[in-house]
């Protein structure tokens, strides 16, 4: 992050430095001493040299990024950036440079024409102004449009947004070197100089206003979601280097007879139901602890319902919408069920309409900590509470545990401002525990961004990361700190000792923050807050990870995930745009596998945000960070990447259908951060759009 950081506060300063030569080289032909001229000689000498200086270390930022991160980092940037500010600084060493120095020896009359017409000539002043423009906008990209894996077409397009640029100040220059010239030179007062300088200043930035606008309105009509479509970006179909598949070329149009549809992927449901459950959407006025009120929608009336099972159980679960006018879904996040139970509008099912209910059925094959959600509208719907946990018991209990505590958080608009909480429990909550008692929290955060937390009082160990259970785990001392990404779970265990332990979000900084006082004897009243001892890394812990992929030497299929970020339309709104390959949902690839391959993701964030990334139907096994492997591979579901992070994580494609890929900042997924995983013989059966009310997010 120090390359990206440091670039952008770099090329700033550049396109201060040069506007500021720019302003001084166009007042140079007003100057009527020699005394002054030199002092603007010199100080256009610094602001150059510095100017240039920057732009030297500002190479050596992309160069470093490069080399610590890899090229995908910066090919953007090489490609589309790189060219025009070599191309403007060059012109400024070559032309400018030169006549700057030859300016010492300028000893007649400044009031001739030869001289003002040494001091004004176009080749002095419009290069700085082309290193200015060429230094701001790459300052601005950035944040407003990072470059990624840009065409011939965008790098014209860069390039003629320049030249308009220098439009106006070329006219300016040039016509006041030719009335020199032509001794027609008049020196006006300077509050008309001022003004003049306004006015070109003014007509620039309508000149570059209007090639944003002709491009945005381009970008503007093809951000229109589809008012009905499939999902599937048909001209996009990314196969990973892997041998052809069904929708490779030509058999895009193939005989259907071999495909299957998403519809008819339910799995075995001839067995009866083990456990049943029926979960009612509703809305409902629900009271924190605080006494704080929220106005939320529910399943069954009640926050973060908790659904049980034991592994093996047939589980059986009715979706009833009582009154949640846009519909709602239940996806079972991080269990890899049959498609056509995944939970998601318009790829596996169609929305629950007030009146409506869906059953879904599986086989709980998995155990551990999940939870559940619904997938339509979500960054609406998971916000106002459409969530609950699902715990699944291992089939053969290998260690018990005398108390066990599901604590899922999340932040409620109340009444009463902003609260966090665990379920509803926005207050530090004591509870008595008697020593040696075996302690289990399974945490979920159900939060839009990752979240710190702490154990104080005693050792632990993490089990489990998003329910896949971790070989050996080792005994992470008193007060370390670990962050779980938004939509992850750990599962926490200690031994209570004979004093008081306390879990809680965040840290000594955070006092305010809900958590869970454990104690002997009698409660304290205030927690002592201690800073952290560490932070967890789950690359560095218990023992490797051991399946399918981690022996892998060469996958069948490897997929590039390019996060990033820019300014931009989606759906003719105006926004902040987050990213993959640089397209946004429906134009970011769709990614095609056959069953039973063996397939490798690597992820790179670009972008000035935490993503973390969750692939419905299967778990990752997560490989290398930043180019090199991870001592202990984990497995997990939703993976956290940080800001100049890169990650490569496999998994293998063993449940067919076609599944969301996506970040789970829920707003983020909002402005289309999704793409899609497609297995090569399955077939949509489902539409999505403003036409069919399913709107998965």
């Amino acid at each position: 992050m120090f390359e990206t950081i440091a670039g952008v506060l770099v090329t700033f300063a550049m396109t201060a430095l040069w506007f500021t030569a720019g302003i001084i080289f166009a007042g140079l032909p007003h100057i009527h001493s020699h005394y002054k001229l030199r002092r603007a000689r010199t100080l256009l000498y610094w602001l150059v040299h510095i100017a240039l200086v920057l732009g030297m270390i500002w190479g050596l930022l992309v160069i470093s990024l490069w080399v610590g991160n890899g090229w995908l980092f910066v090919e953007g940037i090489i490609k589309q950036i790189l060219p025009i500010v070599l191309i403007a600084h060059a012109i400024v060493v070559i032309w400018t440079l030169p006549r700057l120095n030859n300016l010492q020896r300028l000893n007649h009359d400044l009031l001739s024409a030869d001289a003002r017409a040494r001091l004004a000539h176009p080749m002095l002043a419009l290069p700085i102004i082309a290193a200015a423009f060429a230094s701001g906008i790459t300052a601005f990209s950035t944040f407003l449009w990072q470059p990624t894996f840009p065409g011939f077409v965008d790098v014209l397009r860069l390039a003629a947004l320049l030249l308009l640029a220098l439009a106006v100040p070329s006219i300016v220059v040039v016509r006041r070197y030719q009335s020199i010239l032509q001794e027609k030179f008049v020196t006006f007062p300077l509050w008309r100089r001022l003004l003049s300088f306004v006015v070109s200043g003014l007509l620039t930035t309508i000149v570059i206003v209007v090639f944003l606008v002709v491009n945005a309105t381009a970008s503007l009509h093809s951000s229109k979601l589809p008012e009905v479509s499939d999902m599937m970006n048909h001209h996009w179909l990314d196969e990973g280097g892997g041998t052809p598949t069904m929708l490779s070329g030509r058999n895009k149009h193939h005989d259907h007879a071999n495909m299957v549809e998403v519809a008819a992927l339910t799995g075995d449901l001839s067995a009866p139901a083990d456990v049943r459950y029926e979960l009612v959407a509703q809305k409902q006025e629900i009271l924190l602890a605080s006494g704080a009120k929220v106005e939320t929608w529910t399943y069954n009336g009640v926050i973060a319902p908790e659904l049980r099972a034991r592994q093996g159980d047939m589980v059986e679960v009715k979706l009833i919408n009582k009154d949640i006018d846009k519909g709602v879904t239940i996806h079972w996040h991080g269990y890899n069920v049959p498609n056509a139970m995944d939970g998601v509008p318009g790829m596996t099912q169609d929305a629950v309409k007030p009146g409506e209910s869906f059953t879904y059925k599986f086989r709980a094959n998995q155990a551990g900590t999940y939870w559940f959600h619904s997938h339509q509208q979500a960054a609406e719907q998971v916000l106002k509470g459409l969530f609950g946990t699902f715990i699944v018991e291992p089939a053969h209990e290998i260690e018990t545990y005398d108390v066990e505590l599901t604590l899922i958080n999340h932040d409620w608009v109340t009444d009463q401002g902003l609260r966090t909480a665990f379920v509803n429990d926005d207050l530090m909550k004591r509870m008595r525990m008697e020593s040696g008692k075996r302690v289990k929290l399974r945490l979920v955060n159900a939060n839009q961004l990752s979240e710190k937390y702490m154990l104080q009082g005693t050792a632990y160990q993490i089990t489990d990361i998003d329910g896949s259970p971790i070989q050996n785990p080792d005994l992470l001392p008193d007060r370390t700190a670990f962050r779980l990404a938004a939509g992850g779970r750990y599962d926490v265990v200690f031994t209570m000792p004979d004093r008081p332990v306390l879990f809680m979000i965040g840290d000594d900084a955070n006092s305010d923050q809900p958590g869970v006082i454990f104690y002997t004897n009698s409660p304290p009243e205030q927690p002592d807050l201690q800073a952290d001892s560490g932070q967890f890394d789950p690359s560095r812990y218990g023992q490797p990870a051991e399946n399918e992929v981690t022996a892998v030497k060469t996958f069948d299929r490897e997929f590039t995930m390019i996060i990033g970020n820019k300014m931009g339309f989606y759906d003719g709104n105006f926004t902040f745009l987050w990213t993959i390959n640089g397209e946004v949902y429906p134009h970011t690839p769709t990614f095609v596998v056959k069953e039973g391959e063996r397939v490798k993701t690597t992820f790179i964030n670009k972008s000035f945000s935490e993503h973390p990334m969750h692939l419905h139907g299967h778990h990752m096994t997560v490989l290398k960070k930043n180019g090199k492997n991870v001592k202990t591979p984990w497995v997990t579901d939703t993976l956290n990447v940080n800001p100049d992070e890169t990650y490569e994580v496999a998994f293998t494609a063993d449940n067919p259908g076609m599944w969301m890929d996506h970040c789970h900042l829920l707003d983020h997924a909002a402005v289309g951060m999704v793409l899609h995983l497609m297995y090569d013989n399955v077939m949509p059966s489902y539409k999505v759009g403003a036409g069919t009310g399913n709107q998965p997010e």
